[in-house]
């Protein structure tokens, strides 16, 4: 066996993959640089998002995060080199015979034991290298002498002390990401068609892959939400953000908005590389980065900014873009002939007056499921009735209703058509330092409605920690830490207490769990918190939710 192939063979190995002629045609590519491929077409590389040098090993693993791995293989490598993967870990055959707790527990342990095999070859091929000691392939233990052989091309001093340093998991995304492609055919074309009004390339439509793999439900622990992935502060840039409507959960219009962002990072930055990760980092971290380091480019931050905010997202961000679009591209290669979901078609409409969310379902004679998909914006509190949908608003009604639709609101009873909006109460807790005109400012009222709404004199003092009623008119909550009551809530009302897990079942709703859902969308669409919905239903940390499952959701 020649030297070439006895790599090829370790690196296999390494990687926990079998030899090119054992891989099946279906197997997630664990160890790509074993398996010799067929020559492929070479498509040219676009101009307005290049792929440099530095950038390609990354978008070759991002590349395999998205079309080969899947969610249950663990791929160890060093954070700061990509092009080494050190083990690939496939439970894909626990998943399938394993409860969810037995699982986890299996993946940690076998996740913990090959982090700790690798970190140890790597420390010890660092002491042998410290010490000047001529190594020896063929006589160091197996593990080691794979190592050995991934960095036979490397010159720097302390190349096994980094990786050691830098190791991290990524898990797969296949399975996501087979959905995401899928879905997206639903919101596409009308993406496409928002992008290019304002002279975008379309190819930037394909950012959600990454971002919530097309899930409109999508909501993460730093409170980004929606297709787009916006955060609260970014959002009330872009568009609505209150007590009445999330217009990050709107897929067309946070489209819109997401494309009036990117063309702000593109006019500030130059670039479309730039202008990309800055939608991650940050138009003015990029600013800073780039003056820190005197440089232009995207590869100048990734080479020489060192700043701990600018870590593996963000400095990965890009590539994974690259990656994304060019999986979607080329989709049949990775997929096969996936099936992808139709466009959806609707009429638009605007309301003059103030209507009930429900009247107007009637009206357009849709279904609560279809409704909600096509006007996924309004909070719970207008959903629910406890405010309207407002004056002026657009919208959707199923395709071909609208000369219905408004034939019949033309006939609404007075009733159902008002002037204002609803009042509701939100319950703020004050913090220390607060005044009173800071919060009547925050919640868009004036001192004197505060004062009146809690029966307190104008000399006052509050106290961190005690609870405010603040009456609120059309979008004038914040859109985050409020609680909302009916708008029956008088001055003495007291802030709605979530039941616990032994309440009756009078007490809550139930919930169908939907592809994709996660416990941070359903306790965002109800108003109530992550921790109440597993104490309700009894769920650990670790629990999954599956499709399909019904849940108990407080009530509010």
């Amino acid at each position: 066996m020649t030297k070439k192939s006895l790599i090829l063979v370790l690196l296999a190995a390494f990687s926990g993959a079998p030899s090119a002629d054992e891989l099946p045609r279906d197997l997630p590519g664990a160890a790509a640089a074993a398996v010799v491929a067929p020559a492929a077409k070479v498509t040219p590389e676009d101009p307005l998002f290049p792929t440099p040098d530095l950038l390609k090993p990354r978008v070759a693993f991002w590349k395999q995060v998205f079309a080969d791995w899947s969610e249950h293989n663990s791929v160890l490598h060093p954070k700061d080199d990509l092009s080494k993967v050190f083990r690939v870990l496939d439970f894909r055959a626990d998943a399938a015979v394993l409860a969810p707790n037995a699982l986890a527990a299996k993946k940690k342990r076998e996740e913990i034991e090959a982090r700790t095999e690798v970190e140890t070859a790597l420390r010890t091929l660092q002491a042998r290298l410290d010490s000047g000691e001529r190594i020896n392939p063929d006589q160091l233990p197996l593990t080691e002498a794979k190592i050995h052989a991934m960095y036979s091309g490397s010159s720097d001093p302390k190349r096994y002390e980094k990786a050691a340093d830098d190791l991290r998991y990524q898990r797969g995304l296949r399975e996501r990401t087979g959905t995401a492609l899928a879905v997206s055919g639903r919101y596409l074309p009308e993406m496409e068609r928002i992008f290019a009004s304002y002279g975008l390339p379309t190819r930037l439509t394909r950012l959600p892959l990454v971002e919530s793999s097309f899930n409109v439900e999508a909501y993460s622990k730093a409170a980004a939400a929606g297709l787009w992935q916006f955060i609260p502060s970014s959002a009330r840039i872009y568009m609505r953000l209150n007590n009445v409507v999330d217009d990050r959960r709107d897929p067309w219009t946070s489209t819109d908005a997401a494309a009036r962002h990117l063309r702000d990072d593109y006019n500030a930055l130059g670039s479309w590389p730039l202008a990309l990760t800055a939608y991650n980092h940050g138009r003015a971290g990029i600013a800073k980065g780039l003056k820190t380091v005197g440089g232009s480019t995207l590869t100048d931050l990734i080479e020489r900014y060192g700043a701990k905010s600018f870590g593996f997202a963000s400095s990965n961000f890009y590539a994974e873009f690259i990656a994304a679009s060019e999986i979607e591209r080329d989709y049949r290669k990775h997929y096969g002939e996936l099936q992808r979901e139709p466009q959806l078609h609707f009429d638009t409409v605007q309301i003059r007056d103030y209507v009930p969310y429900d009247t107007l379902r009637k009206l357009a004679g849709a279904d609560d499921d279809e409704f909600r998909r096509l006007n996924p914006a309004y909070r719970p509190s207008v959903v629910d009735g406890k405010l309207r949908v407002p004056a002026g608003d657009w919208i959707r009604v199923p395709a071909g209703t609208r000369q219905r639709f408004e034939q019949a609101y033309a006939t609404l009873a007075p009733n159902q058509r008002h002037d204002t909006q609803a009042v509701t109460t939100a319950f703020h807790v004050v913090k220390r330092g607060e005044s009173l005109g800071r919060i009547a400012k925050r919640y868009g009222v004036s001192t004197r409605e505060l004062l009146a709404a809690n029966d307190l004199a104008s000399s006052a003092k509050l106290k961190a920690g005690s609870k405010l009623q603040v009456p609120i008119r059309d979008g004038g909550a914040p859109a985050d830490d409020v609680l909302l009551a009916s708008a029956r809530t008088t001055a003495a009302a007291k802030p709605v207490r979530i039941a616990s897990a032994a309440t009756s079942l009078a007490d809550h709703r139930t919930h169908r769990v939907r592809s994709g859902q996660t416990l941070g969308a359903i306790a965002m669409r109800y108003s109530t918190s992550i921790k109440k919905i597993r104490e309700l239903n009894g769920l650990g940390e670790s629990d999954v939710l599956r499709a399909g499952a019904t849940i108990k959701v407080p009530r509010s």
